[in-house]
């Protein structure tokens, strides 16, 4: 976040004041994810008389902030509200400020644990923000994240922060585009969940590009659990289409092979893809790698080096929980 201070916070006399901008401002010093703005000379006078020891420290700090066009601006002023009980803009009063400053952001995973495993081996920061207590990562897989979404975006302040990363249950890379929906028939989680997430602020959620969390397991890992299918999922028959395998449970899962008479529907949203495989690969597929695979993401190597579209997505995953943060 942004928090911009009002030149009014460094005139006002009264003690309550002071003593609420004291409590503003001393836990800002462990919050280094926010950025603060104010009138240099104004803040320092100030602090010189009733905060000397940190003189030094928050003239760095303003010199040194930045300017995120996506992060939430917090005006900071005695007029301010105290309380949030609205949409940004917001002008709040120190105390009513200091609530936010001390909040992490919350980041709701669908599976806590690979979930975090997977961010944590791909943003090197993601670690050390969650260590210093900047963000903190819940689960909320399921139903229960829908109810999540709705509970938050009905918060003002829980609508800003917290974010929401989750599976985009695509079968099929035409199932990404912005006008499609899921067949009478069939559901499809992930689009349920960025139907609720149209009530949260579109920079406070993401949801994957891949099909599950699993789909970013990497072929060494995958190796180790199942080496024929691994070769074939890498292979150039299936090419990016791997990244809508149903990793779990396989084709017999989507209904594809063996033919599931209760699951036309849903085989029918990969388009025939696995049909047109060869034999001898399709069967190969058959089975998957488990309802346990997400597990696997402990033992991805450190420093392995991610596809450039992984890359490129969790670089831009990182990008929105800084302004986020």
């Amino acid at each position: 976040m942004i928090i911009e201070f009002d030149d009014k916070c460094w005139t006002r006399l009264d003690e309550d004041w002071k003593r609420s901008l004291i409590e503003l401002l001393v836990p800002l010093v462990s919050c280094e994810q926010h950025f603060i703005h104010a009138t240099i000379d104004s803040m320092v006078a100030w602090c010189s008389e009733n905060l000397p020891l940190y003189v030094d420290y928050f003239k760095t700090r303003l010199a040194t902030a930045q300017h995120r066009i996506n992060s939430l601006n917090i005006l900071i002023s005695p007029d301010g509200a105290a309380t949030v009980d609205q949409n940004p803009p917001w002008s709040l009063t120190a105390l009513a400020a200091r609530k936010l400053v001390v909040r992490p952001l919350r980041l709701v995973f669908e599976n806590d644990n690979s979930d975090q495993a997977f961010v944590t081996s791909v943003v090197t920061s993601f670690a050390t923000w969650c260590q210093r207590g900047w963000i903190a990562p819940d689960m909320g897989g399921g139903a229960a994240m829908e109810r999540d979404i709705e509970t938050s975006a009905a918060d003002p302040a829980a609508r800003w922060r917290t974010f929401y990363m989750f599976d985009s249950d695509r079968l099929h890379p035409s199932e990404l585009s912005i006008d499609w929906r899921p067949p009478n028939g069939d559901g499809c989680q992930g689009f349920r969940f960025e139907v609720a997430c149209a009530a949260m602020p579109q920079t406070r959620w993401h949801r994957l590009n891949r099909r599950s969390i699993e789909n970013y397991l990497p072929q060494v890992v995958l190796d180790a659990v199942d080496v024929s299918a691994t070769s074939v999922l890498f292979g150039s028959s299936v090419g990016s289409m791997a990244n809508h395998y149903n990793l779990k449970r396989g084709l017999a899962g989507d209904g594809v092979l063996p033919q599931d008479p209760g699951k036309v529907v849903r085989a029918s949203r990969s388009q025939g893809f696995w049909n047109a495989l060869p034999p001898e690969e399709s069967s190969v597929l058959e089975r998957g790698f488990g309802r346990d695979i997400s597990n696997q993401f402990t033992n991805v190597p450190k420093g392995h080096g991610w596809p450039l579209d992984v890359v490129a997505e969790m670089d831009a995953l990182a990008v929105a929980l800084q302004d986020a943060m």
